[in-house]
């Protein structure tokens, strides 16, 4: 036998005698301390949602000497705050006043949003670009905007979330309460409606 084979025969019972030891003493104990998880500065707005908003805008607008023609597609929601709502449970029967209506449009995430169709430099100058700039979209942008919320007071939609947010709020308070439940709606055109006009 030569010391090459009696040093690996030698490795090999170490070897063996240390994974018996390991496992006849038992592997060493990890300590793991577990605490109270906490959370901290967490505010939940409970939003009842009575009308989902998707449309698709036409765009036919100047700005800065030139003219675009465009389609936007849009989504929103009509939201009232639960939170804030004067609430009185005094009495056998809960009185709630409707919260004013918040009104969320914005651009459509998914892919063709904002379609350009065309747009023209009117200025006399041959070497004007046509394209407009991201300052002057975002800016026509806002416009729309503000147009599409002005419509959705004056085509009664604000005026129908508003009566289906008395009716929904009737029906879950009456479930959270179990008691009747009186909901009141002092501005039934929109709370906003005069912002708007």
């Amino acid at each position: 036998m030569t010391k090459k084979i009696k040093n690996i025969i030698i490795l090999a019972a170490i070897a063996t005698c240390a994974i018996v030891l390991f496992f006849w003493l038992g592997a060493p104990k990890k300590n793991t301390e577990i605490s109270k998880g906490q959370i901290k500065d967490v505010k939940t707005l409970a939003q009842l949602c009575t009308v989902d908003l998707y449309n698709e805008v036409p765009v036919l607008d100047t700005i800065n000497n030139k003219v675009l023609f465009a389609v936007q597609k849009q989504r929103g929601s009509v939201s009232f705050d639960l939170e804030n709502m004067q609430v009185n449970t005094d009495g056998d029967t809960v009185k709630i006043v409707l919260s004013p209506e918040i009104v969320e449009i914005n651009e459509a995430t998914e892919d063709n949003s904002w379609q350009v169709i065309d747009s023209k430099n009117l200025s006399f100058n041959p070497l004007a670009s046509d394209k407009l700039t991201d300052k002057e979209e975002n800016q026509i942008k806002a416009k729309i905007k503000a147009n599409s919320k002005k419509i959705l007071y004056h085509n009664g939609t604000i005026e129908r979330a508003r009566a289906e947010g008395v009716k929904n709020l009737q029906t879950l308070m009456t479930k959270v309460y179990r008691k009747p439940v009186v909901v009141t709606d002092p501005t039934p055109k929109g709370a906003h409606y005069d912002e708007n006009k």
